[in-house]
């Protein structure tokens, strides 16, 4: 496809507790999971299953910012980080904020303490042994909270069906998530109710193209690294809470089905793994190295791309 101005990333965001909020970094390398610290905490209930926004919308309120960093807020203010492609796990550390909460450093287990959790039908081992955030959380949340840590000699790997080979930490199902910035305007043109970003949470977000062009993309190359985009991303009730509030409502979800469904299920992004090595940066181009077929395939046609 000819264009006139390349494509680019404008956003790199990091999630370090599942179901939390995230926060913005000017650039990163990538560790074995992904960005580093991306989804390497993670709640669980007693018995071990996972705790996210589906269940506990006012998880979306907990802010974190690297330590170190000399960002403003976590939730619209891009920052800078020291987190890079050699980072060791004990450098993966992270400032939390809540309402109504102080301030908790979220750091890996000191201890050599395991449990069994399940992240949908995955069940593996995770590092516990956090007893000032089992506090911490359990006290934000109103009831019994476990945080567990995903070492890296853990590997849990991604559905050998769409990316045999990796691996992925307590993320649904994949290390990374791209979206594009002309899909959400263009999905806001259609909504009752204009949403940001933050709903979607994605890693990548990639500016340039048209509306839905990332349907057709299989392989990216962004600063040395290579994403393959490997399906399109299935999504449920988390985009209906409010990032800012932690209210749940029925938008987006309700009106994507309109245009983005396909087989009872709404798409927007695109789930990818990484090959290489390399760093990203806010503003490096992105190129586009394979193309395909249209997925998901909708009523709904991506204009430009017929």
């Amino acid at each position: 496809m000819d264009r006139q101005n390349p494509l680019r990333l404008t956003r790199i965001r990091v999630y370090p507790l599942k179901g939390a909020g995230g926060c913005d970094l000017d650039e990163t390398g990538l560790d074995a999971f992904g960005i580093p610290g991306d989804r390497r905490w993670m709640l669980a209930k007693p018995g071990g299953r996972f705790i996210s926004q589906r269940t506990h919308p006012r998880l979306c309120l907990v802010r974190p910012s690297p330590v170190g960093s000399d960002q403003g807020d976590p939730g619209t203010t891009p920052g800078s980080s020291d987190l890079t492609d050699d980072t060791q796990v004990e450098e993966i550390r992270f400032t939390l904020e809540a309402p109504g909460m102080d301030p908790f450093d979220l750091s890996p287990a000191p201890s050599d303490a395991w449990v069994d959790v399940q992240v949908h039908q995955d069940r593996f081992p995770a590092l516990t042994g956090f007893d000032e955030g089992d506090r911490w959380f359990s006290d934000f949340l109103g009831e019994p909270a476990q945080l567990v840590f995903i070492p890296e000699e853990i590997r849990r790997p991604v559905d050998p069906e769409w990316a045999p080979g990796h691996r992925v930490s307590f993320a649904d199902g994949y290390p990374l998530h791209l979206t594009t910035e002309e899909s959400l305007q263009d999905a806001n043109r259609k909504l009752s109710q204009q949403t940001t970003m933050l709903r979607y949470r994605p890693n990548l977000v990639v500016a340039g193209g048209v509306p839905w062009e990332e349907d057709e993309w299989r392989l990216l190359e962004i600063g040395g690294i290579r994403v393959r985009l490997v399906n399109p991303c299935a999504r449920c009730s988390v985009i209906t809470v409010d990032p800012g509030t932690g209210v749940r409502g029925r938008e987006p979800l309700r009106s994507l089905k309109g245009f983005r469904e396909a087989e009872g299920k709404v798409y927007f992004g695109q789930n990818a793994v990484f090959e290489g090595s390399g760093r990203f940066r806010v503003g490096e181009n992105v190129h586009v190295l394979e193309r395909g077929s249209c997925r998901p395939r909708t009523d709904f046609r991506t204009r430009g791309l017929e």
